[in-house]
């Protein structure tokens, strides 16, 4: 985790997620129920500005959904938590709406599964989102097919429906520490891509890997029937947009090894130093690059986010 958020900062997430996938209309009654939110913490003041907003997206909600929403509203007015009811509310309905979105159907089954709300809202947060859009923004740019893609420390591989809207991949590895974020991954998240291992995420150390000139080798686990196997795995995109969290030992295994498939690496750290976890932020993306040497550098910038500033480095070590 990055950063910690609240309702409003997930609601502002999912906005920049419809707005990138250019459903206006949603997008503006999402930005009038956070705004509403932000404004007011009241009940009261969030049908307000919901009613306010209403204006902006009347065409596109039919008539049984604003008696869905009014019957489920006025259950929730009354409780301690009527913002996280809100966000439980829209979100079901976004899914009901894109029932072949990938992202709103796995939010809604984290939610159901009783994953804790503050982990939802940290990792679909206005920022965590943005970041990810200007990463995959740019890799278009540069390519738009990777073939064998590796994700470091890819939490519950939400990055992938992000990924797929700009760019095409044979095969996806997703790694991290977490062993239940693998699981959300696999079984939530990417369950229509697991047939195959199509997309898998792999449950390890990325510090601890074992790197061949022909690729990483390393468990790949059924968390399901708890048996493993061993994979090699040669990636042409290395993508680790967690580089804080973590010293640059990965970065220099790949950098001073000569792998067969010459990979892009794309990084991206922040300069929240005193953010939880911590323990390798940058100043500026001068900076990164004195961490992060390249031979070719493909893309370099910061991005302004609230609070903190992202940087990002791509290119070939």
């Amino acid at each position: 985790m990055s950063e910690s958020v609240g309702s409003v900062e997930f609601l502002f997430g999912i906005e920049e997620y419809l707005r990138f996938q250019k459903k206006e209309n949603q997008a503006a009654l999402i930005h009038g129920i956070a705004s509403a939110l932000q404004k007011d913490n009241s009940a009261l003041g969030f049908c307000k500005g919901f009613l306010q907003n209403l204006g902006a997206i009347v065409e596109d909600i039919s008539q049984q959904d604003l008696v869905n929403f009014s019957f489920d509203f006025s259950k929730a007015i009354d409780s301690e938590t009527f913002d996280t009811d809100a966000v439980k509310i829209y979100m079901s309905t976004l899914d009901k709406k894109n029932p072949s979105d990938k992202i709103f159907r796995g939010i809604n089954t984290c939610i159901k599964n009783g994953i804790n709300i503050s982990v939802i809202n940290d990792a679909f947060s206005r920022s965590q989102m943005k970041s990810k859009f200007w990463l995959v923004n740019e890799l278009s740019k540069i390519h738009s097919n990777y073939d064998n893609v590796l994700v470091m420390a890819g939490w519950f591989g939400q990055i992938k429906s992000i990924y797929d809207k700009k760019c095409t991949y044979s095969k996806m590895r997703i790694l991290e520490l977490d062993k239940g974020a693998c699981e959300t991954s696999d079984y939530v998240f990417n369950l229509s891509n697991l047939e195959n291992y199509k997309v898998k995420s792999v449950n390890v150390d990325i510090n601890k890997l074992t790197l061949h000139k022909n690729g990483y080798e390393w468990p790949v686990e059924n968390f399901k029937e708890h048996t493993s196997y061993t994979e090699k795995f040669l990636p042409d995109l290395i993508i680790n947009t967690s580089a804080e969290h973590m010293t640059e030992e990965w970065f220099h295994q790949i950098r001073f090894k000569e792998l067969e498939s010459n990979p892009i690496v794309a990084v991206q750290s922040n300069n929240m130093f005193e953010g939880d976890g911590h323990v390798n932020c940058v100043h500026s993306i001068d900076h990164m690059k004195k961490k992060f040497p390249m031979k070719e550098i493909l893309f370099e910038g910061e991005l302004q986010l609230k609070g903190y500033k992202r940087v990002m480095l791509i290119g070939r070590p």
